[in-house]
């Protein structure tokens, strides 16, 4: 199955099983129901974990990050203030990308 695909399929049954879970009363249809939507869940639910954000991700953005503002500091430029904003804002794009 296309990884696209399989994670629709995943959030799909996750959905299907939020949405029996609110009926009022259960019957053992709908509990079974509920079953077979949490196994397919849980099936799929592998597909997501290259995009989980892990402590080693985030110690090595924080290094990088670091290591940027060391090698601005070691300029010993005069940098405007217009400039400064610039470099600022450039810095915020490149952290949400």
């Amino acid at each position: 199955m296309i990884p696209f695909k399989h994670a629709l399929g995943c959030v799909r049954a996750l959905v299907d099983f939020s949405m029996m879970a609110q009926y009022r009363s259960q019957t053992s249809d709908t509990i079974s129901y509920k079953e077979h939507y949490l196994d397919q869940f849980h099936r799929r639910k592998d597909n997501f974990l290259e995009f989980r954000v892990t402590k080693r991700t985030l110690a090595k953005v924080d290094e990088q990050r670091r290591e940027i503002q060391h090698q601005r500091t070691q300029m010993s430029q005069p940098v405007a203030r217009s400039q400064r904003r610039r470099i600022r804002d450039d810095d915020r794009r490149e952290e949400h990308l």
